[in-house]
């Protein structure tokens, strides 16, 4: 099973706090989105405001809604989805749809949630908040981190076909590519024109794959070498 790693990127912080995404599944952290919101509220002046308001508003829970609708997370209309909403409260509905989770306890207790409701509320705690949050998705920061996680599961998905497969040094390959070292957790550092590349780099090769142009490992790694000696003019890619 694929672990669900957590990224964090120098390119992410708000007013000093690292906002983390999960790497399976591309959830945003609402705890850090909280934190952050705490100390830009000594800092400004700001009102004290919770997520959980933000997410209880019923214009919020209708434009949830068409978030999920519009991206087949949901198959029920939109009056079910708001009587679901009436009765069991918002979080319940969003929990039971896999699209916010909290994990720990006490100082650990700390929550996920989809991508795009994170996006939703924080454009709606704060204008400062808004400003930072259109910048992120204007340079896609975020949607590049997706974007790379969806394309490698991709690249998965083609490389199973292998008679052997070894994972592994497939990633090593890439990241060397990438970032031009390897190292655990390197991702979780990428910034948004690596993550472009990266998932670039994965959807061509999968697709390389898929119409037969490479069809084992070693063929896989040589390409790869190819393509490291065409961006590093011939440099050879480390084993």
């Amino acid at each position: 099973m694929k672990t669900n790693l957590v990224m964090l990127s120098p390119d992410r912080a708000l007013f000093g706090i690292k906002i983390r995404q999960q790497s399976k599944t591309g959830h945003l952290n609402l705890t850090d989105l909280q934190g952050a919101y705490a100390v830009a509220r000594l800092q400004y002046g700001w009102s004290e405001r919770n997520l959980t308001e933000v997410l209880n508003a019923k214009a919020n829970a209708e434009r949830i809604y068409y978030l999920l609708s519009e991206r087949d997370f949901i198959k029920v209309d939109f009056s079910s989805f708001m009587e679901m909403v009436e009765k069991d409260g918002v979080i319940k509905v969003l929990k039971a749809l896999a699209v916010y989770k909290t994990n720990g306890r006490a100082e650990n207790k700390t929550t996920w949630c989809d991508p795009y409701i994170w996006v939703l509320i924080a454009m709606e705690m704060n204008p400062m908040l808004y400003a930072k949050t259109v910048t992120w998705l204007t340079d896609s920061l975020l949607l590049n981190r997706i974007e790379a996680g969806n394309m490698y599961r991709g690249l998965s998905g083609a490389m199973a076909a292998f008679p052997r497969v070894d994972y592994a040094a497939v990633a090593k390959a890439l990241n060397l590519l990438v970032f031009g070292r390897h190292e655990t957790g390197i991702r979780q550092t990428g910034t948004s024109a690596q993550l472009k590349e990266l998932a670039a780099l994965e959807e061509n090769t999968a697709f390389s794959i898929s119409m037969g142009f490479i069809r084992n490992q070693d063929q896989l790694l040589e390409t790869l070498r190819q393509v490291w000696r065409n961006k590093f003019n011939n440099t050879v890619l480390a084993a």
